[in-house]
């Protein structure tokens, strides 16, 4: 009976340490996280894919590693303002001596296969669908110059847009804010900033 009142006593000691660690973890640390790496070469075609959503590369440029990882929005962030419909994929390529390339080269394309609601919402101008990106360092996400295209065996499509930067992407819709509201009266213009091209070094 003495054993069954200490090990009872340890247990509830133990719980509320257990509910203390499980609140100051990270609500991403408890989230599945799939990852694809595939080895680029030059001149080469690349369809690399994860679910719904991933990258294209035309006529590559790179002869390295590409590494996709996919995973959920973090619940933490559920009252932002984008609603993402989709996972979150993050998008990197390392060189052959295992560095980061810091810039992207030839056409690399993002792209997410779209069902019923979403390209309801894409069709929809007022939700804003779109691909968004992770600005790094800065921090927000930010639009990236969506575009649709009929697929075939995909009854509604996908969207895509043109990879600028090494960082996460993501499918969502917004909620209209005063500045889109703004822009739309036209009363705001935005004017956008040209990206540089860069060629690959010999």
């Amino acid at each position: 009976m003495g054993k069954r009142k200490l090990v009872f006593r340890i247990a509830l000691f133990m719980l509320p340490l257990m509910v203390l660690w499980a609140g100051v973890l990270p609500a991403s640390a408890f989230q599945q996280v799939q990852r694809k790496e595939v080895k680029l070469d030059f001149n080469k075609d690349y369809d690399v894919f994860i679910g719904n959503g991933g990258i294209f590369i035309d006529d590559s440029q790179y002869r390295g590693t590409l590494v996709l990882k996919s995973e959920e929005f973090p619940d933490e962030r559920t009252m932002s303002w984008h609603k993402f419909t989709q996972r979150i994929l993050d998008f990197r390529v390392y060189k052959v001596d295992g560095d980061p390339f810091e810039w992207v080269y030839g056409l690399v394309r993002v792209y997410f296969n779209l069902d019923d609601t979403q390209y309801d919402r894409w069709a929809n101008k007022t939700n804003n669908m779109s691909i968004w990106y992770y600005a790094e360092p800065a921090g927000g996400w930010r639009k990236c110059v969506t575009h649709w295209e009929a697929v075939p065996g995909l009854p509604k499509g996908r969207l895509w847009c043109v990879v600028r930067y090494y960082t996460r992407y993501g499918l969502a819709w917004t909620q209209p804010t005063i500045l889109m509201k703004m822009i739309k009266l036209g009363t705001v213009t935005v004017t956008p900033t040209p990206t540089p091209t860069r060629t690959p070094t010999p």
